[in-house]
């Protein structure tokens, strides 16, 4: 089983997707994880090209 967390839209959470989603026009589910891997300074680990130009401001790493 793998770890798998749900954690709640707040605020904050909402303020970074917004902000992602109207600079970088992403979809809202992207800017949402975009947003909660910046909250919780996590890497996002993704193969979509979305996600190229958040770069600079969260870690990705790369799949393929």
């Amino acid at each position: 089983a793998l770890p798998i967390y749900c954690y709640p839209a707040d605020r904050s959470l909402a303020q970074w997707a917004a902000d992602f989603k109207s600079r970088f026009r992403l979809s809202l589910a992207d800017a949402f994880a975009a947003a909660l891997a910046k909250e919780r300074g996590a890497k996002l680990i993704t193969g979509a090209p979305e996600f190229k130009p958040l770069e600079a401001e969260i870690p990705i790493e790369w799949i393929k």
